[in-house]
């Protein structure tokens, strides 16, 4: 009896165990960790889940700083399946910071939890204690175990022992408030599903309950406030899951919790106010036997529960005559759907949205809705300030009085265009030992949408740089290749080259055995490229005719002055002698391949040819004629030819080739049909005309001026509509073989050289490609052709900014960081704490080449079409190197007539882009861009993003003058924090 009114012995034992159940936060990898089994809030946060998280990250170059380290009876406890008996959180939630600690994003709801027991109105305490836990505060010993009440525990062992026997009972539960709380968080499902689980719950509701000693007075205050900040409500549409009476209130009805709390700590309030915020307090606690029943579709037994409880509460004193005589009458107003979450302006929440998406990639967390549940606090690279500063400038570009002010109106700039229709975008990062930090990211589309790593644009001429970038890294390969042979050899290579670049380098090593690498190099950027228009060019699958932007001044400039001038025919003609080495070392030769016909590998080539191009006509005519009947298939065939005579002949066509064989009665029907009265003399003219039984397929093709494949498709479809591609496709063999023989037939050379040519390149282009792409082309393929050259292939921005930042860290590719430290459960035992690892960074680029373009990319800056930075930039010591390549795309669409003369031009979208470097620190890319119709009335060129990047150039100086921040300058060090024991 001693022990059940005071648990001093409970009180001594727990109490003592409770102190040897410790965890210290210390630097690596923890060799005695163990995380929780998966309670519903051990999920929720994450807790659960910390070891995949730590298997992803590490799978993605981060590996663990910190991590705890586990007293030896802690491990054994949690692997006995008893939740740790840590304080855990008031609220958590995802928070991220920007550079210097400053809040970025943060969703952690504090205004919705009770921050300690003076907060909780008495009233609410009273009434959950009457309902739940009536001995709770009332305990004669301050030792007391909260979460034993041993009447209770008896009464309902009784009622359950009588329930199994079966007697007539109603069994109810024993939980304290204490147990329920570890139920409903850490207990899988949040159930009791065995007694085992039970011992468990009671096991760590004790050890929680004597964490600090043996006096649990501050205890069973504190369990009050956490039952009510986290008990299960159910799920409410537009809101997600709902713990604790802060968000029941605003998920269920719209209420606000300190509004609540408020009124009912305010003895002077209204009474009104107070009877309508207590009926809906009241409901909350009444729906806790099953919240997902009483709370969304029984709620007529909630009103029926409610009443019952006012009456009781009434009668013992809880509730005041006055009030509890309204509550009858007090509305209950359920909302339909959780009030919507006000919201910032997507432009503020760039770099935030940014930075969630890449810890989606990280963790792999499901939704952006389970990733604001985890307890995890986050540093990101982003520096705030700076942020916050370009974005102020990106919107009064949208003014025109600031425009205006700022020698924005001038040619090849806004002139009389809209600004507000202009979207901008940075990406900016900064170089940090041999991490490359995202500083800024942000674009002005007001959608979560990410301009500046989700858009594939045509960026123009910044093409250039990738195709400067491509040169220079082969003319490396060839010295490599080459500089070890004898002069004798090299002669015989130069002599057997088949590209003019080969031809190049062995020249120059024949007469200069010993010449280093940064000299070929500069040498390779001083080589002449024509820039002369007129010509024309074989490529992209037929002659292009190339311009360049502005009348060359220099009719023979070097490679370094057509960069810098942005001179297209140039680049043309580079593009055009790279296509040629990757021709040469095909693994088949090209020059027999186009001379002789009886080639075997231009006869397989011509087959795959001929065999990829039947199957597009088939694919292209099913999209045409499927789900059409067969009025609208016929008319669609014809081309809704209406002409009596042309209609006639092109009907009769069809029948012939969709009815091989038919005879003078079967085509006199079929234009019966179709035409009406036909005459028996027009029915003989088109049997003469097309019944000859040596026609095929091909021959009515030809007649009916249709693809042979199209009317083959088209037939197929007249005699079975519900055909599937599949099965037509089984069938199609000998319709594809009769389509195609015509470019097999020794006659036809030109053709199947011209297709053979269109092979080669698209060969020599899937050749090269892997070699922009290890660089930081985006994408799967180029677009064979020249043109790829000045941009046809697209790109990203933040693809380009990757190429830089390769150009920047002297050849190595290094992921850019946007995420520098994420910190699972801070303060908890399942703390871990991960940072980029520096060992992921891989050579891409040899250092001679890097080298090279930076000095090419300079020279834009100082002669070319970007000097109006040449001084923009400085730090504590005066001006600073800036490199860097402009790109203008003007993306159309065009259409020609029949002599090749353009008859319209619609334009898709316009962008002008700067991508470039500051220093040796940082680098990025500036984008302007219009999408849609709406770029047809804009004209600007690059030097609009060069002239608004000289606008954020006093921002950007102030972070040159100062030295750089620490965050990622110690990375290889990886710095930890002061170990912390609990």
């Amino acid at each position: 009896m001693h022990e059940i009114e005071t648990s001093a012995l409970q009180a001594r034992l727990f109490a003592n165990y409770a102190n040897r159940l410790s965890f210290e936060l210390l630097p690596g990898a923890s060799d005695r960790v163990r995380f929780p089994r998966g309670g519903p809030f051990d999920e929720r946060r994450g807790y659960a889940a910390i070891p995949n998280y730590v298997e992803r990250l590490k799978e993605r170059g981060y590996a663990i700083t910190e991590q705890v380290q586990m007293s030896r009876e802690l491990v054994r406890l949690i692997g006995l399946g008893v939740a740790a008996p840590f304080r855990e959180p008031r609220v958590a939630g995802l928070v991220v910071r920007g550079l210097g600690g400053r809040s970025l994003y943060d969703a952690r709801q504090r205004e919705r939890t009770f921050v300690d027991f003076d907060e909780v109105p008495p009233i609410v305490v009273d009434t959950l204690l009457f309902i739940e836990n009536k001995e709770l505060l009332a305990a004669h010993d301050p030792r007391s175990n909260p979460t034993l009440e041993w009447d209770r525990m008896a009464k309902a062992s009784l009622l359950y022992a009588g329930a199994a026997m079966g007697l007539p009972v109603s069994v109810e539960g024993g939980s304290t408030l204490a147990t329920q709380i570890e139920k409903f968080r850490h207990s899988p499902r949040g159930r009791t599903s065995s007694a085992q689980d039970k011992l468990r719950q009671i096991t760590a509701a004790s050890l929680r309950a004597y964490r600090d000693g043996p006096d649990t007075t501050q205890r069973r205050r504190d369990i009050i406030v956490e039952y009510l900040n986290t008990m299960p409500l159910a799920a409410a549409a537009g809101f997600g899951e709902v713990h604790g009476i802060g968000e029941g209130l605003e998920a269920w009805f719209g209420l606000s919790l300190r509004d609540v709390a408020d009124t009912l700590r305010d003895e002077r309030a209204p009474l009104e106010k107070r009877v309508l915020y207590y009926n809906h307090v009241l409901a909350l606690l009444a729906a806790l036997p099953a919240p997902s029943a009483l709370l969304r579709t029984d709620r007529d037994a909630l009103r029926a529960r409610m009443r019952a409880y006012a009456s009781l509460l009434a009668r013992q004193g809880v509730l005041d005559a006055d009030l509890a005589g309204r509550l009858a009458d007090a509305p209950l107003r359920f909302l339909p759907r959780a009030p919507a979450q006000p919201l910032r302006d997507f432009v503020d929440r760039k770099a935030a949205t940014a930075v969630r998406k890449r810890l989606l990639e990280l963790t792999g967390a499901g939704s952006h809705y389970e990733l604001n549940q985890l307890h995890l606090e986050v540093d990101s690279t982003i520096d705030t300030e700076l942020q916050e500063r370009v974005v102020e400038v990106f919107r009064d570009l949208a003014r025109n009085d600031f425009v205006a002010a700022n020698g924005l109106r001038a040619k090849h700039l806004l002139q009389r265009s809209d600004p507000a229709k202009v979207l901008y975008g940075l990406l900016l990062f900064e170089r940090i030992g041999d991490q490359n930090a995202v500083r800024v990211q942000v674009d002005t589309l007001d959608q979560p949408f990410d301009l500046n790593r989700g858009a594939k644009l045509e960026l123009g001429s910044t093409a250039k740089l990738r195709t400067l970038a491509h040169y220079l890294e082969i003319i490396a390969q060839l010295h490599n290749e080459l500089r070890p042979l004898d002069p004798a050899t090299v002669r015989i290579r130069s002599r057997a080259a088949r590209d003019p670049l080969t031809t190049w380098v062995a020249d120059v090593l024949t007469s200069e055995p010993s010449i280093a690498l940064d000299v070929l190099l500069a040498r390779a950027l001083d080589r002449k490229y024509a820039a002369t228009a007129g010509e024309a060019f074989f490529t992209g699958g037929g002659l292009r005719y190339f311009t360049n932007f502005d009348r060359a001044r220099i009719a023979l400039p070097t490679l370094r002055t057509a960069l810098e001038q942005s001179i297209n025919l140039s680049f043309v003609r580079l593009m055009r002698d790279l296509v040629r080495y990757h021709e040469s070392r095909l693994p088949y030769d090209t020059q027999l391949l186009l001379e002789d016909p009886e080639d075997p590998v231009r006869l397989r080539m011509l087959r795959e040819i001929a065999d990829a191009e039947s199957l597009t006509a088939l694919k292209r005519a099913y999209r045409q004629y499927s789900g059409l009947d067969e009025a609208e298939l016929i008319d669609s065939v014809i081309r809704r030819e209406r002409r009596p005579e042309k209609r006639l002949r092109k009907l009769a066509i069809l029948h012939y080739a969709w009815s091989p064989g038919a005879d003078r009665a079967s085509l006199a029907l079929w234009l019966r049909e179709q035409l009406g009265a036909v005459g028996d003399s027009d029915v003989a003219r088109m049997v003469r005309a097309y019944g000859n039984p040596a026609l095929h397929l091909a021959d009515y093709g030809y007649l009916a001026s249709r693809h042979p494949l199209d009317l083959w498709i088209a037939g197929q479809l007249w005699r079975t509509p519900t055909a599937s591609w599949e099965e037509l496709l089984r069938t199609a063999d000998e319709a594809r073989e009769i389509s195609s023989r015509w470019l097999f037939q020794r006659r036809n050379i030109r053709p199947q050289n011209r297709r053979l040519r269109i092979r080669v390149e698209k060969d020599a282009f899937a050749r090269m490609t892997p070699y922009w792409q290890r660089l930081g082309f985006p994408f799967d393929r180029l677009v064979p052709s020249y043109a790829t050259a000045l941009g046809s292939s697209g790109d990203r921005p933040s693809a380009l900014a990757a190429l830089l930042g390769i150009l920047v860290n002297d050849g190595v590719r290094v992921a850019p960081i946007t995420v520098d430290e994420l910190r699972f459960a801070r303060s908890t035992p399942y703390e871990t704490a991960l940072r980029p690892d520096p060992e992921h960074a891989r050579r891409v680029m040899d250092p001679a080449v890097a080298g090279a373009l930076r000095d090419a990319l300079t020279g834009v800056v100082t002669r070319g079409t970007a000097n109006t930075l040449a001084v923009a930039f400085r730090d504590a010591d005066g001006p600073v190197a800036i490199g860097g390549k402009t790109g203008t795309g003007d993306n159309r669409h065009y259409t020609f007539n029949r002599w090749g003369e353009v008859k319209s031009s619609k334009a898709l979208n316009r962008t002008a882009s700067f991508v470039f470097f500051i220093d040796d620190r940082f680098f990025g890319v500036m984008t302007a861009f219009v999408p849609g119709r709406e770029a047809e009335n804009y004209h600007f060129t690059s030097s609009l993003p060069v002239r608004v990047l000289k606008l954020l150039a006093p921002a950007i100086n102030s972070r040159l003058s100062a030295p750089p921040p620490a965050e990622l300058a110690a990375a290889d060090s990886q710095p930890i924090s002061s170990p912390r024991r609990h």
